[in-house]
């Protein structure tokens, strides 16, 4: 299919424009747009953090840094079908992750006063250029759309097609506050493993249901509370900063990495509030009694890590504990680990009440 295309690339600046293609839409590299969830404002444009920021990190967690997860792109347009065509950096894919979330792309339009689903870009077996009509037949108003990137790739290029006549903008009027921005850290769990599809990671379905510029920073395996990780969060805009990343840590290394790590994101922004999220047990725990005992251990060291911060008198931080994280029937994964959609709504609905709390607390950004 590919092959098929017509690509007349006009150079303009730092944007570039596909001329009409085989589907006759107008393509406009999504660049010109305005891109919600990174960490760092910075170029590669579709990256969470730029390699020149990264400093002393893991190389996993800079490799991990490239892919998109939470990353968004905000534009109107009333064209009657919208297309897109992206690039990934390498094939699929796990196991445990569905295409569409892996490498796809999620389209959210924004309508009777709340972002409601439209469609996705379904990405080929192993192909790193795709191109998918996201939707058609559509009555032509214009309306602000939110194109989610994918969660275990990394995007090289990225352009929007609407139909040759419509209108295709950067919004005027952002349903998106960047004001307002939360900054999570964490685990595979975080990063989207295993969501249908990247709207439904539980930072993106918590953008949606606040409003907030939310980054994504899970590094799948690799949350691990290293320090520099903490410098880097220090410098990082954000209102609200949430560590959900005790899966990862062995327990060793949560009694000597989490007081320190903590200790530095507290004195070096103590205007914003930090919340503290334990690790839910591991379905097979409830039956091999050592797995089962890691999670039990795990959530001690970082409560004992609160527990001593909060006797030295920061008050800025919170604690969230797993007991009713994703419900109490043991359906909320899909390999005993990893969250469903059920499970990602579940952990949102569980979380939400005390983010809002915190984030009226906050000092910061606004």
């Amino acid at each position: 299919m590919m092959k098929n295309w017509i690509l007349t690339l006009l150079m303009a600046g730092s944007s570039w424009t596909v001329a009409l293609g085989q589907d006759n839409a107008r393509y406009t590299d999504a660049r010109q747009f305005q891109i919600v969830g990174k960490g760092l404002p910075t170029s590669p444009v579709y990256q969470r953090l730029d390699s020149t920021q990264d400093r002393a990190l893991t190389p996993a967690v800079k490799n991990l840094s490239k892919h998109s997860s939470g990353i968004a792109v905000l534009f109107e347009t009333n064209s009657t079908y919208i297309s897109a065509k992206w690039t990934l950096r390498r094939g699929l894919y796990h196991a445990n992750i569905p295409p569409i979330c892996h490498s796809g792309l999620d389209l959210y339009a924004w309508n009777n006063g709340k972002w409601q689903w439209v469609g996705v870009g379904r990405p080929g077996d192993k192909d790193t250029v795709n191109a998918n009509t996201l939707i058609s037949n559509m009555d032509g108003q214009l309306r602000q759309y939110m194109l989610y990137l994918p969660t275990y790739n990394e995007i090289t290029s990225l352009q929007i097609g609407v139909a040759p006549e419509a209108e295709l903008r950067r919004t005027a009027s952002p349903k998106i506050d960047t004001t307002h921005r939360m900054v999570i850290y964490g685990s595979s769990i975080l990063q989207g493993a295993s969501a249908s599809r990247a709207g439904m990671s539980y930072s993106s379905i918590l953008q949606r249901r606040t409003g907030w510029d939310v980054v994504n920073l899970g590094f799948s395996g690799n949350g691990k509370m290293e320090f520099p990780v903490a410098e880097l969060l220090a410098e990082m805009p954000a209102s609200l900063f949430v560590l959900d990343c005790i899966p990862n840590p062995t327990v060793e290394e949560v009694k000597a990495r989490a007081y320190p790590f903590i200790k530095h994101l507290l004195d070096k922004r103590p205007e914003v509030p930090v919340l503290l999220v334990e690790t839910v047990k591991r379905e097979n725990g409830y039956f091999d009694q050592k797995i089962g005992q890691v999670t039990v251990d795990k959530n001690r060291a970082i409560r004992e890590a609160y527990t001593k911060l909060k006797t030295e008198g920061y008050k800025q931080l919170y604690y969230l504990s797993a007991d009713n994280l994703i419900g109490q029937d043991h359906e909320a994964t899909i390999d005993g680990v990893h969250l469903t959609d059920l499970g990602f709504m579940r952990q949102v609905e569980a979380m939400l009440p005390q983010l809002l709390k915190l984030m009226k607390k906050s000092k910061a950004i606004r």
